[in-house]
């Protein structure tokens, strides 16, 4: 008994002095993502989570960092389920691959459509769950070979997953 209230002093202790390792966050500010959309043009990656919070930068990591500062709440990516890729090539799979704030877990797919309704698309793909995923991908990669993402069409109205 004696140790429990050592401990439980001990943490109240922390707290006050703010040496807690844990990050206490406003729950009424965050915005839980569920669909990653990233788009890259030329040189420039876009990144678009829905709702209209996008943003644009010279790397992914530059971009998702502009999404994170310049959203009107917190932006919180581990949530995400799906990161969709848009007309992919080598270096946008391998920016996504090594970047670390999006969940291992995660499907991930291509779509043709160069601006696709990222809302509509997250439910899709929330219905139709991908198998293909982040991890999938970056072992992939590790191990020399080809990913093979599964690709999402728009088709009269709807999509469609073809493997």
């Amino acid at each position: 008994m004696k140790k429990l209230v050592w401990l439980l002093l001990a943490v109240l202790i922390l707290g006050a002095l703010d040496l807690l390792p844990f990050e206490s966050r406003e729950v009424s500010a965050l915005l839980p993502v569920k669909t990653i959309l990233v788009m890259r043009s030329g040189e420039e990656y876009t990144v678009d989570v829905g709702a209209g919070v996008r943003a644009v930068g010279q790397s992914l990591k530059e971009a998702l960092r502009r999404l994170c500062e310049e959203s009107p709440g917190e932006v919180f990516l581990p949530t995400a389920e799906q990161v969709v890729l848009t007309e992919p090539d080598d270096e946008a799979i391998e920016a996504v691959a090594e970047e670390t704030a999006f969940r291992p877990a995660a499907g991930i797919c291509v779509t043709p459509d160069a601006d696709p309704d990222v809302e509509a698309l997250g439910r899709y793909l929330e219905a139709h769950p991908l198998d293909y995923t982040v991890l999938d991908l970056r072992a992939a990669l590790l191990e020399g070979r080809k990913p093979e993402l599964p690709v999402v069409r728009a088709v009269d109205g709807g999509w469609r997953v073809e493997k």
